[in-house]
């Protein structure tokens, strides 16, 4: 139920897709009998967007040129599940100056300033 489409500029110009809410509330009814339409009365329909990264592979670290300024976002839907981790090794980063709880090499944001212009 993705898309690739950029977040608009104004907040207001966000719009849910109404396939996508069509098969949450599918899905829903066969989770729980008490979750469909008849039962359980929607309160809003919304949409949000999941911050990625063209790469799918998470930015965690400190951002090149900015001493002191760190980033850790582009998790996707795995935010919440990865965000103790990322936050214990970004707490490392930021006060011992490295860190050991993972290796961030990977998730570095300094990736971004490495490609080629065609």
């Amino acid at each position: 139920m993705s898309s690739q489409e950029e977040v608009p500029d104004d907040p207001d110009q966000v719009t849910s897709n109404p396939e996508s809410i069509d098969v949450l509330k599918r899905v829903a009814k066969t989770v729980s009998r008490y979750l469909d339409e008849e039962n359980a009365r929607v309160k809003a329909e919304q949409a949000c967007f999941l911050p990625s990264t063209e790469d799918g592979i998470p930015v965690i670290g400190e951002i090149p040129g900015i001493k002191g300024c760190y980033v850790a976002t582009g998790h996707s839907c795995w935010g919440i599940l990865n965000g103790p981790a990322t936050g214990a090794a970004l707490a490392e980063l930021i006060v011992d100056g490295v860190a050991t709880f993972v290796d961030l090499s990977r998730f570095s944001p300094s990736r971004f300033g490495k490609r080629r212009i065609r």
